[in-house]
C-alpha cells in the first residue's frame, strides 16, 4: 500500500476510529485503575510534574492479555504485516491510563506516562491525528514522530538515570520545532 493512496476523507476517518477506540478502551478500563504504586513512581518521580503522575493511572492485567484493536487487521495489511501486536506488548497507554500485560516494568512505565504527558499537553484530539498521520506517512509505527520521541526518552531514561530531563519540556520543545509532523 501507498501512503500516497490515503484521501483527506479517509484520514479524517481513520483519526475518528482511533479515537473511538482508545476513548472506549480508557472507559472500560478507568473503573479498574489504580494510582502509580510509590515503589514505581519513585524512579520517575525526577522525569515528570507531580499533576501528571498524579493524573495516570495504571492497570495490571492477570490472566489476560490486551486485545488487539479493532482496526489491527487493516493496519496489519497496510504495513505488510509490520504492526505491532497487543498480545505481546508490554502496555498501551489509552489517554490517562497505562494498561500492562502481566506485570509493571520502569521502562514500558516512563514510555507509557510520556504517552499521557504528550496527550495532556498537545490534547487528545490532536495527539490522535498526529498519531494516525504519522503512521500513515511511512506505513510503520515505530516511524510515528510521537512514537519515536518516547523510545528516545525511555532509551535515555534507562541508559542514563543520572541524567534528569522534563519530559514535558521535551514535548513542548518538538511540538515547537514541528517535529511531530
Amino acid at each position: 500500500m501507498n501512503p500516497g493512496e490515503f484521501t483527506e476523507a479517509r484520514i479524517v476517518e481513520i483519526v475518528g476510529g482511533v479515537a473511538a477506540y482508545f476513548s472506549g478502551e480508557r472507559k472500560l478500563y478507568f473503573p479498574h485503575s489504580e494510582p502509580i504504586a510509590s515503589e514505581w513512581r519513585l524512579p520517575i518521580e525526577p522525569y515528570f510534574s507531580k499533576k501528571m503522575l498524579d493524573k495516570v493511572k495504571i492497570v495490571v492485567l492477570q490472566g489476560a492479555r490486551i486485545p488487539p484493536p479493532p482496526f489491527y487487521a487493516e493496519a496489519l495489511r497496510m504495513t505488510g504485516g509490520r504492526f505491532p501486536d497487543f498480545v505481546h506488548m508490554a502496555s498501551v497507554t489509552y489517554v490517562d491510563v497505562i494498561v500492562f500485560n502481566e506485570r509493571i516494568e520502569s521502562r514500558p512505565l516512563f514510555h507509557g506516562v510520556v504517552h499521557a504527558a504528550q496527550i495532556e499537553i498537545l490534547g487528545f484530539e490532536r495527539y490522535v491525528e498526529l498519531y494516525v498521520r504519522g503512521f500513515l506517512k511511512n506505513l510503520s509505527w515505530l516511524a510515528i514522530p510521537l512514537e519515536d520521541q518516547a523510545y528516545k526518552l525511555d532509551a535515555l531514561f534507562a541508559e542514563a538515570p543520572g541524567e534528569i530531563f522534563s519530559v514535558e519540556e521535551e514535548i513542548r520543545q518538538w511540538f515547537k520545532q514541528g517535529k511531530y509532523t
